[in-house]
């Protein structure tokens, strides 16, 4: 079984108080492996708090994983669908954000399924992030 976690520099640069990186120089999201079983996903944009929170927290642990992310600093609905499309995970996005893109979480998406089998946010701290991946691992 693989784990592909899906955050982006922009993210991690913007939290750490650097200059946000322009649209044009993101790194583009790229479809996970076909063997990945789950996959999470960090939510985030640039003036979200809650990212900030998070991202320390995020940072420790992507030490023994790899992420990806789908911003959301412009607000742009469709590219944030269309990447989250390009992961495979548009119907699971869709269906947490049915009304509105929110920002500042980690949701853990079974492959499989299509279904958000956890989520992460910024009042865990790095022993229970890790274990909700794990948890969420075991899972799919």
């Amino acid at each position: 079984m693989r784990l592909f976690i899906a955050a982006s520099a922009v993210a991690l640069m913007a939290a750490c108080g650097q200059a946000a990186v322009p649209a044009s120089e993101r790194a583009a999201v790229t479809a996970p492996a076909e063997d990945t079983k789950l996959l999470a996903v960090l939510s985030y944009a640039d003036w979200c708090g809650s990212c900030k929170a998070l991202d320390p927290k995020v940072k420790a642990v992507q030490a023994a994983n790899s992420f990806d992310g789908v911003d959301y600093t412009s607000r742009d609905s469709d590219a944030f669908f269309a990447d989250a499309e390009t992961l495979g995970v548009a119907g699971a996005m869709r269906a947490t954000f049915p009304d509105k893109v929110k920002t500042g979480r980690l949701y853990l998406v079974n492959l499989d399924s299509g279904e958000v089998v956890g989520t992460v946010d910024k009042s865990m701290d790095e022993a229970a992030i890790t274990a909700a991946i794990t948890e969420a691992a075991a899972l799919s």
